[in-house]
């Protein structure tokens, strides 16, 4: 007896949209983002309430299937949602639909990452929506951190009509690339700017020779900038807008080159650092201040060291600013001012040698300098001795345009003052050529005994 093969028109059915993989996906959801103060929900310990029922919305809507089928949402069917990893409903959640139908609990709620809802009374069809209503959340530790982004999903299942149903999960990367935002996010509860100041640059011709900073006249102190921080608009743990006392108070340390800053203090803004607010600390690769929300950072050189410049190519400098003693409005973070430099004016310095020594075993310390630019150069010695102490400062004369010249230990320590023994002693040499330029040089080297020098200009 011949047998025939028979499938069931509903089977062929769910083989072809099995097949059709994402164009089953029927619902989209829309998200705007609830973005919170960071320190807010560190300090309620990662619980919040999530305002879904204010301005933040997390909305899923019903809509045609791509294969242009009209669908909906069916009675007995499920409605799931799916908070971030870790994250759990700490109150009963709902969600509101159109009128005319109802839903309920089936399973998950508080104290789950998941909520089941079952679809009762009505379908909701085409167009219509289901939005989450405000939750508080527990377990939101990963918006403790500033720069947190999160998601949640929404899923329809459980539908007679297979078509109905979302085979995975709905988030808002189903949507436009360019409109995805993120359920959550956080942020340091804090907008920052970083303003530069006067501006300056070193003066390197005498007498401060590098050692001031020129602004009209030399002078010590200069205004680095002003670091004015507001509060970004980010919700507090409780789904309100977060405040940001204007008493609150920060601590900056500013990044750069400062060697020769002997002191620094915070002063209030637009005084140009007449109005001392307090002092600070200063090292060779930072400063450190304290204030208030809206703080102008200054620093004062020694006077006597050869200054550092921080040129553009540096990036400008960069601010971490932090909250002080008790406050927890906020969290820290940085922000860079890209605008400002302190360069060298007047004069090039010219790191000659970290091992010019004293005469000893017949052998000669000896520096060579070279004018390549066409212009006469002043020529001055800066040596700092490894012993330590101030600089030693002193006259090397000129050189003209084209010229080249060799000064010995002796010649530098008549000139600056040092005093080098024996080669177990040695200095740090930099020359200052003013105006330099282009091929003006200079470099440190030993003459072994009986050796002989010759000097071609």
């Amino acid at each position: 007896m011949k047998k025939f093969n028979v499938v069931a028109a509903s089977a062929v059915a769910l083989s072809a949209a099995l097949a059709s993989g994402s164009a089953l996906a029927h619902g989209t959801l829309a998200v705007t983002t609830a973005n919170y103060n960071a320190a807010s929900v560190l300090a309620g310990a990662g619980t919040i309430t999530v305002p879904w029922g204010g301005v933040p919305t997390a909305v899923y809507t019903v809509t045609t299937l791509a294969t242009g089928g009209t669908t909906s949402l069916e009675v007995n069917s499920r409605f799931t949602v799916t908070l971030p990893s870790g994250f759990s409903f700490a109150s009963s959640p709902s969600v509101t639909v159109p009128g005319g139908t109802t839903t309920s609990i089936v399973s998950g709620g508080i104290n789950s990452q998941t909520v089941t809802f079952s679809i009762g009374t009505a379908p909701i069809g085409v167009g219509g929506t289901l939005a989450l209503a405000q939750v508080s959340v527990s377990g939101a530790t990963a918006l403790e951190t500033p720069g947190a982004t999160l998601q949640i999903s929404m899923q329809s299942t459980n539908n007679a009509e297979v078509n109905n149903n979302d085979p995975q999960p709905v988030t808002p990367t189903n949507l436009v690339a360019a409109s995805i935002p993120f359920a959550f996010t956080s942020d340091s509860g804090v907008s920052a700017v970083f303003v530069g100041g006067a501006g300056s640059n070193i003066d390197l011709t005498p007498p401060s020779l590098g050692t001031l900073f020129e602004i009209g006249g030399d002078t010590p102190t200069l205004d680095l900038g002003t670091v004015a921080l507001t509060g970004s608009g980010s919700l507090a743990a409780n789904g309100s807008t977060a405040i940001i006392s204007t008493a609150d108070t920060v601590t900056l340390t500013i990044s750069g080159f400062f060697t020769g800053i002997a002191s620094a203090f915070s002063a209030v803004p637009s005084t140009n650092c007449a109005t001392e607010i307090a002092p600070g600390v200063a090292t060779a690769t930072a400063i450190g201040v304290g204030g208030g929300l809206d703080t102008d950072i200054c620093i004062v050189a020694s006077g006597t060291t050869l200054l550092q410049q921080n040129p553009s190519v540096t990036g400008g400098f960069t601010a971490s600013y932090a909250p002080g003693t008790g406050v927890k409005d906020f969290l820290g973070s940085t922000v860079k001012n890209t605008a400002d430099q302190i360069t060298y004016a007047g004069g090039v310095p010219i790191n000659v040698t970290d091992f010019l020594t004293g005469t000893d075993a017949g052998y000669q310390s000896l520096v060579r300098f070279t004018n390549g630019s066409s212009a006469t150069n002043t020529l001055f010695a800066v040596a700092e001795p490894y012993t330590g102490g101030l600089p030693l400062v002193g006259s090397l004369g000129t050189i003209g345009a084209g010229m080249g010249t060799i000064f010995t230990e002796a010649q530098i320590g008549t000139a600056t003052g040092l005093s080098l023994a024996n080669s177990g002693q040695r200095a740090t040499l930099t020359i200052i050529a003013i105006p330099g330029g282009q091929n003006v040089t200079g470099s440190g080297f030993l003459v072994n005994p009986g050796g002989v020098v010759d000097n071609i200009n």
